[in-house]
Protein backbone atom coordinates (compact mmCIF):
# COMPACT_ATOMS: atom_id res chain seq x y z
CA UNK A 1 0.00 0.00 0.00
CA UNK A 2 1.21 3.52 -0.70
CA UNK A 3 1.19 5.95 2.21
CA UNK A 4 0.60 9.63 1.43
CA UNK A 5 1.43 12.51 3.74
CA UNK A 6 0.41 16.13 3.14
CA UNK A 7 1.92 19.28 4.67
CA UNK A 8 0.48 22.71 3.96
CA UNK A 9 2.26 26.07 3.89
CA UNK A 10 1.37 29.73 3.40
CA UNK A 11 3.53 32.80 2.72
CA UNK A 12 3.02 36.19 4.43
CA UNK A 13 1.16 37.42 1.32
CA UNK A 14 -1.36 34.55 1.54
CA UNK A 15 -0.09 32.35 -1.30
CA UNK A 16 -0.51 28.65 -0.53
CA UNK A 17 1.83 25.71 -0.96
CA UNK A 18 1.67 21.97 -0.45
CA UNK A 19 4.21 19.20 0.07
CA UNK A 20 2.88 15.73 -0.83
CA UNK A 21 5.00 12.71 0.08
CA UNK A 22 4.18 9.26 -1.29
CA UNK A 23 6.08 6.24 -0.03
CA UNK A 24 5.89 2.48 -0.34
CA UNK A 25 5.31 0.88 3.05
CA UNK A 26 4.63 -2.69 1.93
CA UNK A 27 6.71 -5.40 3.56
CA UNK A 28 8.97 -7.53 1.34
CA UNK A 29 9.12 -4.94 -1.45
CA UNK A 30 11.56 -2.22 -2.44
CA UNK A 31 11.22 1.00 -0.45
CA UNK A 32 10.74 4.24 -2.36
CA UNK A 33 9.68 7.80 -1.64
CA UNK A 34 8.46 10.58 -3.94
CA UNK A 35 7.97 14.22 -2.88
CA UNK A 36 5.88 16.69 -4.91
CA UNK A 37 5.85 20.44 -4.20
CA UNK A 38 3.00 22.65 -5.37
CA UNK A 39 3.10 26.46 -5.19
CA UNK A 40 6.57 26.55 -3.64
CA UNK A 41 10.15 25.43 -4.15
CA UNK A 42 13.08 24.52 -1.94
CA UNK A 43 15.01 27.49 -0.61
CA UNK A 44 18.76 27.67 -1.13
CA UNK A 45 20.64 25.87 1.65
CA UNK A 46 21.39 27.91 4.75
CA UNK A 47 23.98 26.97 7.34
CA UNK A 48 22.53 25.28 10.39
CA UNK A 49 18.88 25.31 9.28
CA UNK A 50 16.62 22.47 8.21
CA UNK A 51 14.51 22.35 5.07
CA UNK A 52 12.98 25.64 3.96
CA UNK A 53 10.60 26.52 1.16
CA UNK A 54 9.94 29.77 -0.70
CA UNK A 55 6.81 30.88 -2.54
CA UNK A 56 6.93 30.39 -6.33
CA UNK A 57 4.89 33.57 -6.87
CA UNK A 58 6.61 36.14 -4.64
CA UNK A 59 9.76 34.44 -3.27
CA UNK A 60 8.83 34.92 0.40
CA UNK A 61 9.55 32.17 2.93
CA UNK A 62 6.70 29.69 3.36
CA UNK A 63 5.42 29.07 6.88
CA UNK A 64 3.56 25.95 8.08
CA UNK A 65 -0.24 26.12 7.95
CA UNK A 66 -2.58 24.06 10.12
CA UNK A 67 -4.70 22.89 7.16
CA UNK A 68 -5.24 23.45 3.44
CA UNK A 69 -7.70 26.25 4.28
CA UNK A 70 -5.38 28.28 6.54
Amino acid sequence: MTMRTYRYFVCPKGHRGEERTSENDQPFSKNWEHVTLTGMKEAPPNSGEGERFVCEQCGAEMLPAMSARD
